[in-house]
């Protein structure tokens, strides 16, 4: 009998549970805090950009001194900036490396990051691990690519390789049009990535492109890679940002992140952090559907960005010689 009912009643017990987990989960997205910058910091970032531009100074103290206080263990380009190379530059790929990945490395080397049809330099960005050292002395005087800080090289500081490197870049004297952060697990279409930084982002723009995320929320689980808790960041959802794997933009926006960031608290979670800095800056985050979140082979980047998830020096140079067989046939 009971079976008889249920079988009577069973699309309107499906459409009450529907609209129950309906209501649930709009109540859930109602009740969420999403982020607000006064309740962040109670200042406003843009107004001290704006007066340290004008008068190169602010009465507002700062909550941090990272851009000023880094400290560099190698340098890159003291060979190639002797030539007329780091006079001006289409694109700087600032990819961000662990120590130990000296074989990607050498495939980007090898592949997009040596493209001789375009003014670009490569620089690996990577922090400091004592056992290693030895070899990226040898490396670095090898190649001539390498920026590490003085920092341990691990994952919790991810965010401060990209804060310093964005420091390190605006106290340099070398004039880039574009600059493009990048995972070094990422496989480039060099050409592509360039002509949409000439199409879509003005040198006088206040802009980033990449692959927008939006209403994403932080990982709670303390198990997580990513997570955080609610002392460092007290919202339920993320303002929009790009994943941090790779991201292009100017160097207008390069400055301004540099002006800003002494006046922000800096959270660990990179890609959030540097959403958290344009929300509050205005800088306008473009999605673009080319920079791909997930691995596709070569052929299939021929009319795309970059993917990520080219693990090996195999892979990467395999997936390479089908994106630059096409561009040489053209």
């Amino acid at each position: 009998m009971l079976r008889k009912i249920i079988r009577c009643y069973k699309k309107h017990i499906f459409c009450c549970l529907c609209i129950i987990f309906f209501i649930k989960d709009r109540n859930e997205r109602q009740s969420e805090r999403e982020f607000e910058q006064s309740q962040y910091i109670n200042i406003n970032l843009r107004d001290i950009v704006d007066q340290i531009r004008k008068t190169s100074k602010t009465s507002v103290q700062p909550l941090n001194n990272l851009t000023s206080s880094y400290r560099l263990l190698k340098i890159p380009l003291k060979k190639k900036c002797m030539s007329h190379i780091c006079g001006s530059v289409d694109m700087i790929y600032l990819v961000k490396s662990s120590v130990l990945n000296f074989s990607k490395r050498i495939a980007i080397r090898e592949t997009w990051g040596n493209n001789t049809r375009m003014r670009t330099l490569t620089i690996f960005i990577i922090g400091y691990s004592e056992p290693f050292q030895s070899s990226i002395d040898f490396e670095s005087k090898k190649y001539d690519d390498i920026l590490q800080f003085d920092m341990q090289d691990i994952y919790d500081n991810l965010v401060f390789k990209t804060v310093f490197s964005i420091a390190w870049l605006c106290d340099i004297n070398i004039q880039a049009k574009f600059i493009h952060f990048v995972d070094d697990d990422r496989m480039i279409n060099p050409q592509n990535l360039l002509d949409l930084a000439i199409k879509s982002i003005p040198l006088f723009a206040m802009k980033m492109i990449g692959f927008k995320v939006t209403s994403a929320k932080p990982y709670r689980r303390n198990s997580s890679k990513w997570y955080i808790s609610v002392n460092e960041y007290e919202f339920d959802v993320w303002p929009p940002y790009l994943i941090g794997g790779t991201a292009v933009t100017n160097m207008l926006v390069i400055k301004t992140l540099r002006e800003a960031i002494p006046y922000s608290k800096v959270i660990r979670i990179e890609d959030a952090y540097i959403g958290i800095l344009a929300n509050m800056l205005n800088i306008n985050l473009e999605h673009n559907e080319g920079f791909l979140p997930v691995f596709v082979p070569g052929s299939k980047l021929i009319d795309k960005i970059s993917s990520p998830d080219y693990k090996s020096y195999d892979i990467m140079s395999r997936e390479w010689k089908v994106i630059n067989s096409h561009f040489e046939y053209q």
